[in-house]
């Protein structure tokens, strides 16, 4: 038990460093004040508080092959009217390690399993954000730290509220075995970005990346379904990511219809009216 708790309160101590070190860096820009972002926060402390991830990486790091090469993974960019000011702007996703703020691999080739996947997921104390080509648009951070693969889907929902701006939804990529998920709505509003909404959602719903992707189980991620030993793109798998509808429908300004995850875990579909929103639904 003293372990345990030892080990709980190393993590405390990380994420506080991290989260810290973050916010008054200026040496780095690539966060910017999106880390101000409370969902965003949220996700880090649930993520560092989901099993001991450092604890599983030690044990399970000594296994891993020597001959591993690593693979950069699949990195999404959409286009759209952001700011609402009339232009396109191109949005892309970066994955990089806290180690040395550097953009960093999400894949490795020749691994046995799907935990050393993890382990070396967690040593490089993963960050992910996504950068706009235009300077005005602020950096959407995603998360940072723990068992984090980047993201699992990025889409321009087109103009949600009818403010002239497209607003964005995007599914955070977990190295984790759990299949449930969270999908956020976000907005670019006053020289930020806010969250409009969230749900609940399940990781199978959403098509494979053009590189890798998780088998699924009946209680979870069951292994990996297939690796790449390089980064070409997977044409085929990438138009069907392009041709899914995603979880978002618009049915006039400010209404939407979303396919989500309900209470007893089944799939559901629900209209939100995103002016009236008394609370936010739970992400469980």
């Amino acid at each position: 038990m003293n372990a345990i708790k030892s080990n709980f309160m190393k993590g405390i101590l990380v994420l506080g460093l991290c989260i810290v070190a973050v916010v008054c860096s200026k040496s780095s820009n690539m966060w910017n004040r999106s880390v101000a972002n409370k969902a965003t926060i949220d996700s880090i402390i649930d993520k560092s508080l989901e099993g001991d991830s450092l604890n599983l990486a030690e044990k399970i790091l000594p296994t891993v092959p020597k001959n591993i090469k690593p693979v950069m993974g699949y990195r999404f960019v959409i286009r759209g009217d952001f700011d609402g000011d009339g232009r396109q702007d191109t949005l892309t996703e970066h994955f990089t390690s806290l180690l040395n703020g550097k953009e960093t691999n999400k894949y490795y080739d020749s691994l046995d399993s799907y935990e050393q996947l993890v382990a070396l997921t967690v040593q490089k104390d993963p960050a992910s954000f996504v950068s706009s080509n235009t300077k005005s648009i602020d950096t959407l951070f995603i998360s940072a730290g723990g068992q984090l693969l980047g993201l699992a889907y990025l889409k321009n929902e087109g103009d949600l509220d009818g403010d002239g701006g497209d607003e964005v939804s995007y599914v955070v990529d977990a190295a984790d075995w759990s299949s449930i998920n969270t999908c956020y709505i976000m907005s670019f509003k006053h020289h930020k970005w806010k969250e409009l909404y969230n749900f609940g959602i399940w990781d199978w719903q959403i098509p494979p990346l053009p590189q890798f992707t998780a088998q699924y189980g009946p209680f979870g991620v069951a292994g990996m379904m297939s690796t790449v030993g390089n980064d070409t793109i997977n044409a085929q798998l990438q138009k069907q990511l392009d041709a899914w509808p995603g979880f978002v429908k618009k049915i006039c300004n400010n209404k939407i219809r979303v396919t989500f995850r309900n209470e007893n875990a089944d799939m559901d579909t629900m209209v939100v009216d995103l002016r009236h929103l008394k609370k936010k639904p739970r992400s469980f």
